[in-house]
């Protein structure tokens, strides 16, 4: 696969992830604004970019499980806060979920691309 088709997929499935996810709280009665949730949903991958980098220098696919496993819980506490605040206590649980699914969806792939 081509550099320029794996960036294409990963900001597809992002901007993509995103929206839904914006959507996904709105529509659970969330008050939230649409372009400071995409924002702070992008920010809340740094850590997942941190060990893509990491990844990309290391090929053990154990060392690869490790570091995307603790980025991926870091990216998922970073979210936690600004989403769960956004919606009813009785529907955080349906707000984060979806978050937690695309972090992990990313985390595949940074696991997946060598």
């Amino acid at each position: 696969m081509f550099q320029s088709e794996v960036f294409a997929v990963a900001f597809a499935l992002l901007a993509a992830g995103a929206v839904i996810l914006t959507l996904n709280v709105l529509l659970l009665g969330g008050h939230i604004i649409f372009f400071q949730s995409l924002s702070l949903l992008g920010y809340c991958l740094f850590p997942l970019d941190v060990g893509a980098l990491i990844c990309m220098m290391e090929g053990n696919v154990i060392l690869k499980m490790i570091v995307v496993s603790v980025t991926l819980a870091w990216s998922s506490w970073a979210a936690y806060p600004f989403m769960s605040s956004a919606v009813n206590p009785s529907r955080k649980a349906l707000a984060l979920y979806p978050v937690f699914l695309m972090y992990v969806s990313v985390g595949f792939l940074i696991i997946a691309i060598d």
